[in-house]
């Protein structure tokens, strides 16, 4: 059924169709006997109907070409970078709460698996190379020869330039040309024509642009001092993305990057980009119709991505970096390394190494009894239970092939433990776990603190004289590592024996006296509170079920919830059930005390945060109730930190039954209190409490008599990295001149959107505002839309993807790649004369005015096409113009590039 504000809507839109059909009606009624004569009107009436409904302006005819169609990109919904954010490495589990995301070797190596053609990588590499000479050995090699700094940046530029390229591969580009870039230029010629309207002869028409943008104009556009840290903010905003994760934290590597970018990559792009004679040389390159260039050799082979460009510096001839086979083979080693992956919760990487590679070896001996047989398929049935089966605690991520072959063992009988030896099964698990160890744990070991203090001892040994004394013992620092290990595997059970590997107290402890030893005891029991045994909260496991109603003190008549909060132990012993799990119920405000109390003693991490407060409506259940998955989110990523697995105020969120409020102070006894309170501070781990002293003393210092004051960013003292000569341009002056705030809004109406979608609808627009086309070609246009507008869209989107196709052939690339690097770095041309300019103003003209269809000419006529055509090319000649449409694109390329940003900017909102 119709609904009838549908049918009311239409006899309104169409009230004298509507009369004529009540008539002819009225008519059919009191003349039935009639009904061979009315019946012709009626159908004639039904036709039109139909006709209508069929042919209106939202219908259109489906494409005619299905020959020139193509296949849309979907959503890449398990590629590999989104496969990287939910499905663990280790463990294969999706939404791992054990492990971090960024175990993930596409993490911090996204150029794995990535393979290219050898000339475009050649072509590329001689790229990195050059901006290497030009912007860091320049400088850098007047102050060291070693090249560790220079590698790390070259890793740097390959992980930049691997995130750009896996994204590039996503992009739909037709659908990005024919959909927002074409929308965005016309939103662009729009205002530019309103604005020339408004205007009287003589005045500038790109000022009277700008001035009837108002406060639409680009925040780059401002001056150009807001356009150069509009580009450091864009940047920096890039960061997460497009730089290592350790990168982020140093301040050095992410200031010069920015400023590399910023500074010498995109603002001398974007003005050469902006440059009128740069547009008519795109613009000639468009119209020219010569066939691209064939290739004259066959394609080259594939190579991996950037491989030779990060090989500058030996790594294995380091002493500071040591390879996974040195650390398996040095029990000392070993140690410390399994210290690590405990923290990372992946020992059971190590474990089944280290056991595959003893089975290996056991099964390849060509003396193996009957009995050892059995032994050995015991062996392999133990290593399938704890690291391959699905339900496995310790579970691997190994390729259903292997653990296929490998069931089918296990469950054979013990004879056939003997097909382990001919086939690759245990040697490709091996292989596999190898891998994830070498590739995935060892570099996170290598920028660890475990690995820090295990090459140059503790950092705070200067605020301990414990530490100290016995950092002075030190003589040798990988073979004294015992005593400071002591003990760490107290929170695990079964783990100072990995394997047939034991490692006892009198072979790793340091000659320390008795004394020394009483006090470091003495002081660790004082830490901790008689109420609150030692724990490991890495091994628990919470989730929020439901949430439960309780009474409002305030008002005993009205109820609040609270989050019920389950708990659970996987190391508590399973005859001890009622210490394995336990409930507790937090209110809403209670999360954000954990959080601000946290970032107190451990900084911010900024993967890990709830969303913004809100003081308002928390007591209602439907808003607790839509927390509940946020919250329980945030605590099952609280216990997968490293920093937190030994956290009190975490501890004691997840046991205390009273209030966790912002007085919140664990029950301790006061005179252990002042003993241990050098420990006490420690034992969050407080990073932030140096600089607080270091802060606090100076505070109480007079202050010291300084020739000039740090200006702020934006100023003129932050923009002298950046060179006056690049912010000073003739051709620009200073862009909007409006210094660092936009434009008083005009008397304009709000620009609105353009309700333009596709290539068709955007020439018919360009036909009726630019060239004022008659209405009866207006109306003939709209009758082809009907008809033809599907099919022109599909073969544009086709036609772009096939030129797309065309532009990256390897021939083709390689010389795209060399042609950049002659413009920027080898271009010796004397600059370009005005004569030279003009003459190629005068092409650009002929060339749009050739452009244009014939038969479009003779309806609009001669003096009009050729008016209007100069008109519009005559927009593209103003610099701050282009300028301002070119950071219009550029947002919308990187919007598309990172969709990640609209996220955030909706979520800050």
């Amino acid at each position: 059924m119709i609904p009838w504000f549908i049918i009311k809507h239409y006899v309104q839109k169409h009230s004298k169709f509507s009369s004529c059909v009540a008539v002819l009606l009225v008519f059919t009624l009191l003349y039935y006997s009639y009904i061979k004569i009315l019946f012709a009107a009626w159908s004639f009436i039904i036709g039109v109907a139909v006709s209508y409904c069929l042919l209106s302006a939202e219908m259109l005819v489906p494409n005619f070409l299905p020959m020139y169609s193509r296949k849309r990109k979907g959503d890449y919904g398990d590629d590999e970078l989104a496969m990287m954010k939910t499905v663990c490495t280790v463990c294969g589990q999706r939404n791992c709460p054990r492990h971090r995301p960024e175990l993930n070797i596409l993490a911090f190596q996204p150029w794995t698996n990535i393979e290219i053609r050898e000339k475009v990588n050649q072509a590329l590499e001689e790229f990195g190379e050059i901006v290497m000479k030009e912007f860091v050995y320049t400088w850098y090699k007047d102050l060291s020869v070693d090249e560790e700094f220079t590698e790390e940046l070259r890793t740097s530029i390959k992980f930049l330039t691997a995130v750009l390229f896996r994204r590039a591969k996503k992009l739909d580009i037709p659908n990005l040309i024919t959909e927002k870039i074409i929308k965005a230029a016309l939103q662009h010629l729009d205002c530019c024509i309103k604005a020339q309207k408004q205007v009287s002869d003589g005045r500038d028409i790109q000022q009277a642009t700008l001035d009837y943008l108002g406060s639409d104009v680009h925040t780059a556009m401002w001056s150009r001092k807001a356009e150069v840290e509009y580009l450091r903010c864009l940047v920096e905003s890039l960061f997460p993305y497009i730089l290592k994760p350790e990168a982020l934290h140093s301040k050095s590597m992410c200031t010069l990057v920015r400023e590399i970018l910023a500074g010498s990559v995109l603002l001398p792009a974007m003005d050469a980009i902006a440059n009128p004679d740069m547009v008519n040389n795109l613009i000639l390159i468009f119209l020219d119709d010569t066939p691209p260039p064939e290739a004259t050799e066959p394609p080259s082979p594939y190579v991996p991505f950037l491989h030779t460009f990060t090989q500058h510096v030996d790594k294995t001839m380091s002493c500071l970096r040591l390879e996974l086979k040195d650390i398996l083979e040095q029990p000392v080693l070993l140690y410390s390394f399994m210290q690590f992956l405990k923290k990372e919760a992946a020992v059971n990487v190590l474990q089944f190494c280290l056991s595959c590679e003893d089975f290996n070896k056991r099964i390849l001996s060509p003396d193996v009894s009957q009995s050892e047989f059995v032994e050995l398929h015991s062996m392999a049935k133990d290593l399938y239970k704890s690291y391959c089966d699905p339900n496995a605690l310790d579970r691997i991520n190994f390729s259903e092939k292997i653990i296929n072959e490998l069931s089918d063992v296990i469950n054979s009988p013990p004879e056939q433990i003997v097909r382990l030896r001919t086939s690759f099964t245990m040697f490709q698990a091996y292989e596999h776990a190898y891998d994830l160890l070498e590739n995935t744990f060892l570099p996170l070991f290598h920028q660890s603190d475990d690995y820090y203090t295990m090459l140059c001892g503790d950092r705070s040994g200067s605020q301990s004289s414990r530490n100290s004394s016995r950092l002075a013992k030190k003589k040798d620092v990988l073979s004294n590592l015992g005593s400071k290990l002591k003990g760490v595997f107290k929170a695990n059970t079964g783990e100072e024996k990995l394997h047939g590997l034991e490692f006892s107290d009198t072979d790793l402890a340091l000659p320390t006296n008795s004394s020394s030893v009483h006090n470091d005891e003495d002081l660790d029991d004082d830490i901790i509170d008689k109420g609150h045994p030692k724990h490991d909260l890495s091994t628990w496991r919470v989730t929020i079920p439901m949430i439960g109603a309780r009474p409002d003190p305030e008002n005993m008549k009205r109820q609040y919830f609270v989050f019920i909060i389950e708990i659970g132990r996987a190391d508590v012993p399973d005859g001890e059930a009622e210490k394995a799990n336990w409930t507790v119920a937090r209110k809403y405000g209670e999360f954000y005390v954990l959080e601000q109390k946290l970032t107190e003693f451990h900084g911010e991490f900024t993967d890990c945060l709830l969303p913004a407060r809100k003081s308002f409506g928390t007591k209602n259940q439907d808003f607790i109730e839509g927390k509940k998955e946020v919250f329980e989110l945030y605590l099952q990523k609280l216990l997968t930190k490293p920093n937190l697995k030994g956290s009190e105020l975490l501890y004691s969120f997840l046991t205390s039954q009273s209030e966790f409020n912002t007085s919140f102070l664990p029950d301790i006894n006061i005179g252990k209190f002042v003993k241990s309170m050098p420990m006490k501070l420690v034992k969050e781990k407080g990073q932030h409490l140096d600089p607080f002293l270091q802060a606090f003393s100076i505070s109480t210092e007079a202050p010291k008599p300084r020739s000039s004051i740090p200006e702020r960013r934006g100023s003129d003292a932050s923009q002298r990295s950046t060179g006056s000569e690049r912010l000073s341009s003739n051709l620009f002056g200073n862009n909007a001149d409006c210094g660092f705030h936009p434009k008083k809004t005009s008397d304009r109406p709000p620009a609105g959107i353009l309700e333009v979608e596709g290539v068709f609808d955007s020439l018919v627009y360009i036909a009726s505002l630019v060239y004022n086309v008659p209405k009866w070609f207006y109306s003939l246009l709209m009758t082809l839309r009907i008809l033809f507008k599907e099919t022109l869209e599909s073969f544009i989107n086709w036609y772009i993807n096939y030129k797309v196709s065309q532009v990256t052939q390897e021939h083709r690339l390689v010389s795209i790649i060399h042609l950049l690097r002659d413009v920027l770095f080898f271009d010796t041309d004397p600059p370009r004369t005005d004569d030279q300019k003009k003459t190629r103003l005068e092409e650009t003209e002929q060339g749009c005015l050739d452009y244009v269809p014939k038969f479009f000419v003779a309806v609009i006529g001669n003096k009009i096409h050729e008016e209007r055509t100069k008109s519009v090319l005559n927009i593209l000649q103003q610099p701050k113009l282009n300028k301002q449409l070119s950071y219009v694109l550029l947002d919308i390329l990187i919007t598309e590039l990172f969709p990640e940003l609209l996220v955030e900017d909706k979520t800050v909102q």
